[in-house]
């Protein structure tokens, strides 16, 4: 029951995120209004970690599985694609340096502003 009650709270989220995109004329997918949704309540406490633990550590279990399906279709169309790997391969390269070097920004960024309130709050 356990199970089920954590599966329905995620659902609900999910649905949620359905309701704010046919709402919002915003280009961002339904499943990205969830994930925020289900952040917000998260970090407000509205939702527990442990009221959802056991259902999304099954998700991220089984996760690999779901990236197989794109994989064959990629190996599919490996004839047309191999015509430009090399500026598929140089555009993967450049987003993933992004992506990385923006995430190391924006911790480093979040650990200065934690030490910041960590020293005014002592200072008190």
């Amino acid at each position: 029951m356990k199970y089920l009650q954590q599966f329905l709270l995620l659902m609900l989220f999910v649905f949620a995120g359905e309701a704010v995109y046919a709402v919002v004329p915003l280009p961002v997918p339904a499943g990205i209004w969830g994930l925020l949704l289900l952040l917000s309540a998260l970090v407000s406490g509205v939702v527990k970690l442990p009221q959802i633990e056991n259902v999304a550590n099954f998700f991220l279990a089984v996760i690999p599985v779901l990236f197989v399906v794109p994989a064959v279709g990629v190996l599919e169309i490996f004839g047309d694609i191999a015509k430009i790997w090399p500026i598929m391969l140089a555009v993967i390269c450049i987003t993933y340096l992004a992506a990385m070097a923006s995430t190391g920004w924006l911790a480093d960024f979040m650990i200065r502003m934690k030490d910041k309130k960590s020293k005014v709050q002592s200072r008190k």
